[in-house]
C-alpha cells in the first residue's frame, strides 16, 4: 500500500452521528493529511497473580482524529460555499450565502454542526462520523495561505469498499501572500507592512462516552494568534501604549483581488500583546501576540467573508 494514496470526502450530517453517504463532489482537496484511526481509553485489569507480568488492556472507547491542511482561496464565484466551507461547519462556524455577493462564516455556541468524513488509503476506507474540529488560519508572506484542521470523530471499523473518486473542481487555484495579492492588512485603522498572520480558532474538542450517549463536543474555544509587520516610530502609531494597556482594537486582512476569490479574516476586539522586536533583510520587525474577544453578546469575535 502506498502512503500517498490518499484523499478525503466530507459532508454535513442531518442528523448527529449518522452518515449522509458522501459523492465525489464532497471531495477536499488536502496537503499533508494524517490520521489516528484507534485513539481513545483503556484500563487494565490489574489481576493478581502468583508471578510478575503485565497484565492485558481492555478499550473503553476508541474515536479516530485527523489533520489536514487547506488552501485558503474563494469559490470562484461570490455567493458560493467555497469547497472547503462543510469544515468550517464543522469547526462551529455557520453559513450564511448571499447570491451573487458572499459566504460568511461567523461563529456560534449552540445548534453546532457535525461532519461525516471519508478517508480513503489507497483502497482502505476509515470513515468518522459525528467530527467537530478546529482550525488555524496561516497567512505568510510569499507563501500559499493555509488552514490547518484537526478533526475528531466517533470510530468506525476500516472496510475496503469500492472507492469514490474524488472530484476536487470547485477547489480555486489559491494566489500567494503578496502586496499585489493581499490588498489590506489593518491593525487598529493602520496599514501594516506585515510579513505574517496567524490566527487559531483554538477550539476544545471533546469525545465523550457516557451511558446512552457517544459524541464529539465542542465545550469551548480561545482565539490566538500573531503577527509579524515592520515597526513604525511611536508618532505614527504607539503599538507600545496599545500593548501595555490591554486595548482591544479592530484587526482585519484581505486576500485576493478577484470576485469570487477574496477572502477577509477580520475581529473588531482583538487584544495585542507581548511585543518584540526581530531583523528580516535588515528592517525591524514588531512581534505580536493576539487574543481575539467577543462582545458580551457573542459569537462576532471572529468573523471570514469570502467574496
Amino acid at each position: 500500500m502506498f502512503f500517498r494514496k490518499k484523499h478525503i470526502l466530507a459532508v454535513v450530517e442531518t442528523v448527529y452521528g449518522t452518515d449522509p453517504t458522501p459523492v465525489a463532489a464532497n471531495a477536499i482537496l488536502t496537503k499533508n493529511l494524517n490520521i489516528s484511526p484507534q485513539q481513545g481509553s483503556r484500563v487494565t485489569r490489574d489481576l493478581d497473580r502468583p508471578s510478575l507480568g503485565n497484565d492485558e488492556e481492555i478499550a473503553v472507547s476508541r474515536y479516530t482524529d485527523l489533520s489536514f491542511s487547506v488552501e485558503l482561496s474563494g469559490s470562484g464565484t461570490a455567493g458560493d460555499a467555497p469547497g472547503f466551507g462543510v469544515l468550517l461547519r464543522g469547526c462551529a462556524f455557520a453559513e450564511t450565502l448571499e447570491e451573487g455577493v458572499s459566504a460568511t462564516y461567523e461563529l456560534v455556541s449552540e445548534a453546532m454542526e457535525s461532519v461525516t468524513i471519508y478517508y480513503y488509503h489507497d483502497g482502505e476506507l476509515h470513515k468518522l462520523t459525528g467530527a467537530r474540529g478546529t482550525v488555524a488560519f496561516d497567512l505568510s508572506t510569499g507563501a500559499i495561505p493555509v488552514m490547518n484542521f484537526n478533526f475528531t470523530g466517533l470510530h468506525n471499523d476500516p472496510t475496503a469498499p469500492t472507492v469514490i473518486a474524488p472530484d476536487t473542481s470547485g477547489f480555486v487555484k489559491p494566489i500567494p501572500v503578496t502586496k499585489a495579492n493581499t490588498p489590506a492588512f489593518t491593525v487598529d485603522s493602520h496599514a501594516v507592512k506585515a510579513q505574517g498572520f496567524t490566527l487559531d480558532l483554538a477550539n476544545e474538542v471533546v469525545y465523550r462516552n457516557v451511558v446512552n450517549s457517544e459524541s464529539v463536543q465542542i465545550t469551548d474555544r480561545a482565539p490566538v494568534g500573531n503577527l509579524s509587520f515592520e515597526q513604525v516610530p511611536i508618532g505614527t502609531k504607539n503599538f507600545w501604549t496599545i500593548a501595555k494597556d490591554g486595548a482591544l482594537v479592530p484587526v482585519s486582512i484581505t486576500h485576493g483581488i478577484t470576485a469570487g476569490n477574496i477572502v477577509a479574516i477580520s475581529g473588531a476586539r482583538v487584544q495585542l500583546s507581548q511585543p518584540s522586536l526581530s531583523d528580516s533583510d535588515g528592517i525591524s520587525m514588531m512581534e505580536m501576540s493576539t487574543r481575539w474577544i467577543p462582545t458580551d453578546s457573542g459569537d462576532d469575535e471572529v468573523s471570514v467573508v469570502f467574496t
